[in-house]
């Protein structure tokens, strides 16, 4: 198949978020239709000290270069890698250039695979169906798939925690890669949220809820200083870890890759259009099992460099 490529240059900050300043670049790549930003090795300060949170403690973490892309993955391209249109019906809406959702981490690694293969690249997981994984504890999961890597491999993958939030963070220290302000006025330039996807509600003449929401556009908002968008609202987003509470130590860490922690529970970043800006720090974490499918949870590829 014929890549078009496309590159130019953005200097950004991919730093340690508090650690230096040295200056570094972004390039961009459009890899058979997918707007790919590469993002430079570095050092950061992941997750926050708070005590007895998941996030913590804050610890130092060198990463890779990798590529990302730019936007979520919407449901045109899912639909026309993999035939399905999971969101179609959904009160949450439906549209080519949405993001997809109604997506479990099953098949979120099964799309990564089909997506490699029909890019010409090797594909990154090596997939086992029919109930054979062992190490699978959930007794809710009947699916159970064993998924393992092929590190030689240089097709599609997800992100690791690290990658996610090291390129959610665009060289940032603060709580929200905007700044500090959890402003519903603010956050809302960058991220579609609880309070600015819906129909507004009042009562007495006051602001009261707002109900009926929906996924938007992807990039409808403005990016991060890696030119990343929708990193924080619209969809949340499968990451490859398996989830674990006191995942977080002190020591720095290279490149983690998220094997360890109870296989129940696969992680999932970035908060959605369900979620009010105050969930979008760039170190909060959730967990799912890897079988369920959540109205608004969706799909970011990377690519290795």
């Amino acid at each position: 198949m014929r890549h078009f490529i496309r590159i130019s240059a953005l200097c950004i900050l991919c730093c340690a978020a508090v650690l230096t300043n040295t200056e570094s670049a972004a390039d961009e790549q459009t890899v058979s239709g997918i707007d790919m930003v590469l993002i430079k090795a570095g050092k950061f300060t992941m997750g926050s000290t708070h005590n007895g949170a998941d996030y913590s403690p804050a610890h130092t973490v060198n990463i890779g270069a990798f590529r990302i892309s730019r936007y979520e993955i919407t449901q045109k391209m899912y639909a026309d890698v993999t035939g399905q249109r999971p969101c179609a019906g959904s009160k949450y809406g439906a549209g080519d250039q949405l993001p997809v959702y109604n997506v479990s981490w099953y098949d979120a690694v099964e799309f990564c695979n089909k997506l490699s293969s029909a890019r010409g690249l090797k594909p990154y997981y090596n997939i086992v169906k029919n109930d054979i994984d062992p190490a699978n504890v959930s007794p809710y999961d009947h699916l159970k798939w064993e998924v393992t890597v092929n590190a030689k491999a240089d097709g599609f993958r997800l992100p690791t925690e690290a990658q996610w939030e090291y390129a959610c963070r665009g060289g940032t220290s603060t709580r929200f890669y905007w700044g500090k302000s959890e402003a519903w006025e603010l956050s809302g330039k960058y991220s579609w949220h609880l309070f600015n996807t819906g129909v507004k509600r009042y009562r007495d003449n006051r602001f009261w809820w707002v109900k009926y929401h929906k996924v938007q556009k992807v990039g409808g908002r403005k990016a991060n200083a890696f030119g990343l968008h929708d990193m924080c609202g619209n969809v949340s987003e499968w990451c490859f870890d398996k989830y674990d509470a006191s995942y977080y130590t002190a020591a720095e860490q290279t490149d983690p890759s998220g094997w360890n922690g109870d296989y129940a529970y696969r992680v999932f970043r970035g908060g959605s259009v369900l979620d009010s800006p105050a969930d979008f720090s760039s170190y909060r974490r959730w967990a799912m099992g890897p079988f369920e499918k959540q109205h608004t949870t969706g799909i970011r590829v990377v690519l290795p460099e």
